[in-house]
């Protein structure tokens, strides 16, 4: 990308939106499931107990999904507005002095963009995926769901 030295506040506001745009688009694609938290079976707990509900196992972890999946979502929503107010900062400051620093700036400047621009949202909020079930721990809870489903009298999905 060339820039004119006549117009290079409008090439980096140009740049500098380019790279917000694209650095927050791929966000909410990071996590593929959303892992239940003890904090979330509390809450449906409470929600349930406060509707005047009776909290059943089920109930619970049918309510703790929504909970988890909006605890999660008000995450990224936060880790996403950290990151463009970061980036929009980094952006003002460029503007407003691009002209009296030297090259060595600019490139400690240019590394701290990229890392904020690159860091994923489980990056910025350190959650980690669950580690992969193995076949054994498959076959031990489709085991345990199978001897709960014949004591309730239903049948084993």
């Amino acid at each position: 990308m060339t820039v004119r030295a006549s117009r290079p506040r409008k090439a980096i506001d140009a740049a500098l939106t380019f790279l917000c745009q694209s650095a927050l688009s791929g966000w909410r694609c990071v996590m593929k499931s959303t892992q239940i938290w003890d904090v979330d079976r509390l809450v449906a707990a409470k929600i349930l107990t406060d509707l005047g509900i009776k909290a059943s196992k089920d109930k619970i972890e049918a309510v703790a999904r929504h909970a988890a999946k909006h605890r999660e979502e008000s995450a990224y929503w936060a880790a996403k507005r950290v990151q463009t107010a970061s980036l929009e900062r980094l952006a003002e400051q460029l503007r407003g002095d691009y002209r009296e620093h030297q090259s060595v700036w600019y490139d400690g400047f240019r590394a701290a963009e990229a890392c904020i621009a690159t860091t994923t949202a489980d990056d910025a909020l350190q959650i980690a995926p669950p580690p992969p079930q193995s076949i054994a721990g498959i076959i031990r809870s489709r085991i345990r769901l199978s001897k709960a489903e014949n004591q309730r009298g239903g049948s084993p999905t």
